[in-house]
């Protein structure tokens, strides 16, 4: 039996090229019904144009929302959807546009109508700030207008759905002036534009976000199983010389296996740790939310934390709020974040002799503990990763530890509604501030301007006591002994209830 279907292989789709560009070239008309119908023609052609632009998703819609903004002589658009999710664009063409642009995007979020049932649902939208595309080497921007306003102006499309432009001029207009300049008819077709757009931004960062954690995932899997090859590797080492009977004597034989024991408690507080990222992460976490006295939480840490510092001859201090100035939290979550951080401090503290405390206070209804310590600090290019999960600062590659201390105790922070963050001078030390809500609650905004507030206020304490420390010269050693200056607050607040320093507290 034969086939009938040729061998050959099937034809390639042609190719169609775009359209060209419009080009206007009429220029009067008798009629006024022409003229509109002509503006509405070329609105129409050049808004196809932008779609059919080879550019990304956002730069067609900073084309469009420009297309918008020269129709009606605005200096600046912006687009609201109020749909499954709520969203705010907005068109900046420069740097220093951005402020602008995001003031006209967050007046159109409150300023747009909806339901006062929706209004008081809904947060405040995310404000996506979108670039024209570069053609030739360069950004293809309006041009200049005069200064002056801004002066906000919104034009609802009830026919687009919930959909809502926003403009910005440089002088007052009247709405007859818009939509003289904007027409029904001429909007809807820009919404329709806007849409398609807008779903090919939101499918473009939805694959991105994809792509990140997928990237994120691999990485991840990668660290683990190298976390967990390099002890494994240790331990079947000692195993096959004990089993082989290549170890003659005793003595060896329990150092090998004390020091496999180690190796397997290490790797038990890494998988611990990785659990608990993981409950974070799903949300499963079990936290008890109760209002709790910062001053006796404070205690509890300190008193743990006191034998390990005394060992290493640091003198721990600790700067207690008064007993009845409360937070909102799980106590016993910020004690293990409270005693993350203290255990860090201790052992980057640097030499004998260095101060180590614990500060609580209350900054209006945030309430707000600071752990610092006299060590070298962390260097700018690694402020902002020792956050991130096995991340190690270049000469700390031999410090135990799991490496997730500190995500851990930023994931808790903010599971509970507050923050974790630090503040550090390259040979000054670091001051770890965590904020949490005070015992009537905070908004998160007010924790994150109280958080940022009192970083800036612990890194100018840093740089005076870095000066203080440079003019005074070497610090002299403490007496033998207890330093000086330890426990004096452990003991007139004790607390029986210490909690167990982790194995893997490490920046």
């Amino acid at each position: 039996m034969s086939d009938p279907r040729s061998a050959r292989l099937p034809s390639p789709a042609p190719s169609v090229a775009p359209p060209p560009p419009f080009v206007e070239r009429r220029r009067t008309f008798r009629r006024a019904a022409d003229r509109r119908a002509h503006e509405e023609t070329r609105l129409l052609a050049r808004a196809l144009d932008v779609l059919a632009a080879d550019h990304a998703p956002d730069a067609r819609l900073a084309g469009l929302l420009d297309l918008l903004a020269s129709t009606v002589g605005a200096r600046r658009a912006a687009v609201v959807s109020d749909g499954p999710e709520r969203s705010v664009a907005v068109v900046a063409h420069r740097d220093d546009d951005v402020i602008a642009a995001e003031a006209l995007g967050a007046w159109l979020d409150a300023a747009a109508p909806r339901s006062r049932a929706r209004r008081a649902a809904a947060g405040l939208a995310p404000i996506s700030v979108v670039r024209p595309a570069v053609v030739g080497g360069r950004a293809t921007t309006r041009s200049a207008v005069r200064p002056g306003g801004p002066f906000y102006a919104v034009v609802p499309i009830p026919a687009a759905g919930e959909v809502a432009l926003g403009f910005e001029f440089a002088e007052p207009v009247q709405p007859g002036t818009i939509a003289e300049r904007l027409p029904p008819s001429m909007a809807r077709h820009a919404a329709v534009a806007l849409a398609l757009v807008t779903d090919a931004l939101t499918t473009e960062r939805a694959l991105e976000d994809l792509r990140a954690g997928e990237a994120e995932r691999e990485r991840f899997v990668s660290t683990i199983a190298h976390e967990l090859r390099t002890p494994l590797t240790g331990l079947a080492g000692y195993l096959d010389l004990i089993l082989e009977g290549k170890v003659g004597d005793t003595a060896v034989e329990r150092e090998f296996l004390e020091r496999g024991r180690t190796i397997v408690h290490s790797m038990a507080g890494l998988v611990g740790d990785l659990l608990e990222l993981s409950r974070l992460e799903s949300g499963s976490i079990a936290l008890e939310i109760t209002a709790f006295s910062v001053a006796e939480a404070m205690t509890a840490v300190a008193s743990g934390l006191l034998p390990i510092a005394m060992d290493r001859g640091l003198d721990l201090r600790s700067d207690l709020p008064p007993r009845l100035q409360a937070a909102t939290g799980d106590r016993r979550r910020v004690e293990q974040i409270l005693t993350n951080l203290g255990a860090n401090a201790i052992k980057f503290g640097g030499a004998a002799g260095g101060r180590v405390e614990l500060s609580g206070r209350s900054d209006g209804t945030v309430a707000i503990i600071v752990v610092r310590d006299e060590g070298p600090g962390i260097d700018d290019e690694d402020r902002p990763r020792i956050f991130e999960r096995f991340y190690r600062i270049a000469g700390h590659e031999r410090v135990t530890g799991t490496g997730l201390g500190l995500p851990i105790a930023r994931d808790l922070a903010r599971a509970m509604g507050g923050d974790l963050d630090v503040a550090s001078i390259a040979g000054a030390g670091s001051s770890f501030v965590l904020a949490l809500p005070g015992p009537v609650g905070a908004a998160p905004a007010k924790v994150a301007a109280t958080l940022t507030a009192s970083l800036v206020d612990e890194a100018e304490r840093l740089r005076r006591a870095a000066i203080i420390r440079a003019n005074a010269g070497p610090r002299p050693e403490p007496a033998a002994g207890r330093p000086d200056g330890i426990g004096t607050e452990t003991e007139r607040h004790g607390s029986d209830d210490r909690p167990a320093i982790p194995a893997g507290a490490r920046r």
